[in-house]
């Protein structure tokens, strides 16, 4: 099967991240090649790249199971002026941590480096095997892979996670250490062209209410009349006036659906602002 091709795919970096295992699994998953994968610092920079640049991807984490949603997406999808760029597709993986060293006895590790949510997040392992070592925070998972890679001393091990063990060259001394074995990130792709497509799709949507009594009553009664389910809602602020809000809406399934249709059709007399973020294939 010939791949799509597209010219580049912007992340969140840097290299050895979640959101580049993410990039790679999707990559595989839809079959598509790209000439240039190109990390960046922040969520908006990754989208202020894309904007100009159409005929490229880029992909942005949005939900995890433990931290819950990735507020700063969700403000900057606020942003996009327009209707060519869209969200098309999201995916999931696993959070996996792993504890890598240059060394290969886990016995000899005195020193452990991570970004701070994901010593947290192994707190249980550490204290179990490691209650004597020197615990220090740093400003991220690859980052502390790419520093215990970096100098000689086999005393120290970082918890990043497989993509950073072979990025880096590191052993794994220890899988699977999360105190949460269910831990899990979804992503969105974006773009302004069209993916290959899957069987089962969402609809994001950003909307404003009417500032009256019930107006988001009057809007939730709308999806239940066409017994649409609602993944997710969130408010967020407006960013206009104090007490004003817009909400961030996911559904199941895709816009061609007619009830799915008919409701966001419907949903006019009842919004002052309505801007439909994607209809998207889960990969």
């Amino acid at each position: 099967m010939n791949k799509t091709v597209f010219e580049n795919i912007y992340y969140l970096g840097p290299d050895g991240s979640n959101v580049q295992s993410a990039m790679f699994k999707f990559l595989d998953i839809c079959n598509i090649d790209v000439r240039n994968q190109i990390p960046k610092k922040t969520i908006k920079t990754v989208l202020e790249s894309l904007i100009p640049d159409e005929n490229s991807l880029c992909i942005l984490p949005i939900e995890n199971s433990i931290e819950g949603i990735v507020r700063e997406t969700i403000d900057n999808l606020l942003k996009i002026k327009g209707n060519s760029i869209k969200i098309r597709g999201e995916i999931s993986i696993p959070i996996e941590h792993l504890l890598l060293s240059k060394s290969k006895d886990i016995s000899s590790i005195n020193k452990i480096i991570s970004h701070p949510q994901a010593l947290a997040q192994c707190s249980n392992f550490l204290y179990k095997n490691f209650k004597d070592a020197q615990i220090n925070d740093v400003s991220s998972t690859s980052y502390a892979a790419q520093k215990v890679s970096s100098g000689d001393d086999k005393t120290i091990a970082a918890i990043a996670n497989e993509t950073c063990a072979k990025l880096f060259n590191l052993n794994i001394l220890s899988k699977d250490i999360n105190d949460e074995k269910d831990n899990k990130t979804r992503f969105y792709i974006l773009s302004g062209r069209e993916i290959p497509p899957s069987q089962n799709g969402k609809t994001g949507i950003i909307l404003s209410t009417k500032n009256k009594p019930g107006a988001l009553c009057e809007v939730l009664q709308i999806f239940n009349k066409h017994k649409i389910n609602l993944t997710y809602i969130d408010s967020r602020p407006s960013k206009k006036k104090l007490g004003e809000y817009v909400f961030f809406i996911e559904m199941d399934g895709f816009i061609e659906k007619e009830d799915i249709k008919t409701a966001i059709n419907e949903l006019d007399e009842y919004v002052d602002f309505l801007k439909v973020l994607g209809s998207y294939s889960i990969y």
